[in-house]
């Protein structure tokens, strides 16, 4: 049987309009005062330092923040080194901040305040 490409992937459509949460005509969203969130450059990026007491809370909201990303498939640039847990986030495709980092930004907060 010998088949070809458009046997396979059938007639070439044009590609929908790709929307994208958090933009509006293209421009991101921005609510730099809605958070407590530091806003920082190059990348364009939301940031914040979490602090811990007992090793074992910092382990549970590792835990519970890796279960985030998992669950909204938005992943932050973490780093690790106990007690504290720095975290970046910005929406990689547009190397900027949209309206879904600063939701994803509160989420996290949420999670946070259960280990204070």
């Amino acid at each position: 049987m010998n088949l070809n490409l458009q046997d396979i992937i059938g007639n070439y459509e044009e590609p929908e309009t790709l929307v994208v949460p958090g933009l509006r005509n293209g421009v991101p969203i921005e609510s730099p005062n809605r958070i407590d969130w530091t806003v920082r450059e190059n990348p364009n990026r939301l940031s914040k330092m979490f602090k811990f007491g007992q090793e074992s809370k910092f382990n549970a909201f590792v835990l519970d923040l890796l279960e985030h990303q998992s669950e909204t498939q938005h992943h932050g640039r973490l780093t690790l080194q106990y007690p504290r847990i720095k975290i970046d986030v910005w929406t990689h495709s547009l190397n900027d901040i949209t309206e879904v980092d600063y939701e994803w930004a509160q989420a996290v907060n949420d999670i946070y305040e259960g280990y204070r």
